[in-house]
This record gives C-alpha cells, sequence and structure tokens, in this order.
C-alpha cells in the first residue's frame, strides 16, 4: 500500500509513532511540493520475548530504514500524559529507542504532542484519528487512505515536522 524508492535523492524526515508492540513509521521527501511518501509501516516486534529483546528488535530496524534512507531528521511523537502508567512507560521505552538511533546517526529530532500533530494536520487539535487520515490523503495527494492507525500517524508525525520546518525558514527569511 505503501510506495517504495524513487530515482531522486530525497531529503528525508523519518516520522515515528512509538509503541513496543507495533512502531509506526514514515519517510517522507520534504524537497517535493506536497511532500512525498516514501515508505510507511509498522516495525513488528515480536510476541513472547521480553521487553528488552522488543527494544533491540525496534533498534535494528530503525537502524536500518535509517541506513536505507538517510533521513536528515527524525519526527517523534512527545510523551504525553497518559492514565494508563505501564503503557506510558512502555511506549517511553520505545522513545528512548528512536531517540538514540537518531542520535546514533546524527539526525536532528523534532517532537510534537498529539494536539500539535492534529492540528498541524487537520487544523483542530481535537480531530479524531479518521479526521488525519482524511487530510493526509489530502496534503500527500495520496491515491488511498492509510487505515492503519500507527502508519498514519507516524505520517502524521513527520508531516507535522515538514510543516513546521517550512514555516520556521518562512519566519527566518522574513527577519
Amino acid at each position: 500500500m505503501c510506495p517504495r524508492k524513487s530515482s531522486k535523492p530525497p531529503e528525508v524526515v523519518l516520522g515515528i509513532d512509538p509503541g513496543t508492540t507495533g512502531m509506526g513509521y514514515a519517510l517522507l521527501d520534504h524537497g517535493a511540493d506536497p511532500p512525498r511518501l516514501l515508505d510507511c509501516g509498522v516495525v513488528e516486534t515480536p510476541r513472547g520475548v521480553t521487553t528488552a529483546e522488543r527494544l533491540v528488535a525496534i533498534a535494528t530496524a530503525l537502524d536500518h530504514l535509517i541506513r536505507e534512507h538517510a533521513p536528515v531528521a527524525l519526527a517523534v511523537e512527545r510523551l504525553y500524559f497518559n492514565k494508563n502508567v505501564r503503557t506510558a512507560m512502555a511506549v517511553a521505552e520505545a522513545r528512548g529507542v528512536a531517540l538514540l538511533c537518531a542520535a546514533r546517526a546524527g539526525l536532528s529530532v523534532g517532537e510534537y504532542t498529539p494536539q500539535e500533530v492534529k492540528l498541524s494536520v487537520t487544523g483542530s487539535g481535537g480531530a479524531d484519528k479518521k479526521q488525519v487520515q482524511r487530510m493526509i490523503v489530502t496534503l500527500l495527494a495520496l491515491d488511498a487512505p492509510i487505515t492503519q492507525d500507527n502508519t498514519a500517524d507516524a505520517i502524521a508525525i513527520a508531516l507535522t515536522h515538514i510543516r513546521r520546518a517550512r514555516w520556521d525558514r518562512v519566519v527566518a527569511a522574513a527577519r
């Protein structure tokens, strides 16, 4: 469902929706207008293994994506207050692995709350997942919607980073 490689060397942003049972990822070329979706999916982790083994699987997959696509930046969801402490801890651990992989590769990092992502993509910080998924299709001129939640979230996170970077360039140029 997600497109793969292209012939032009892209300016890539790697978006990450952290999780230990499935980490969404998306690679967007921000040199294109609209940004072009290069690759996306979910890093699946093995069931029935320790948390440490899941984190190693995530790190291995992220290192591979970074080597294969040579992104210039990593955009990741910022941990937001979560009533379920166990879920929050697992997400924090997965985020930590993503940040470590980015730091080892020398990538710049952008962190965005779920509300910032929703606002950037839909214009409303209170948008639901379906609204975000519909806007991704429009903003990226996709032929079909991305219906897998973790993947759509990763695309939205990468798109937020690109839109923020473009805005920052406009503001810097105006000064």
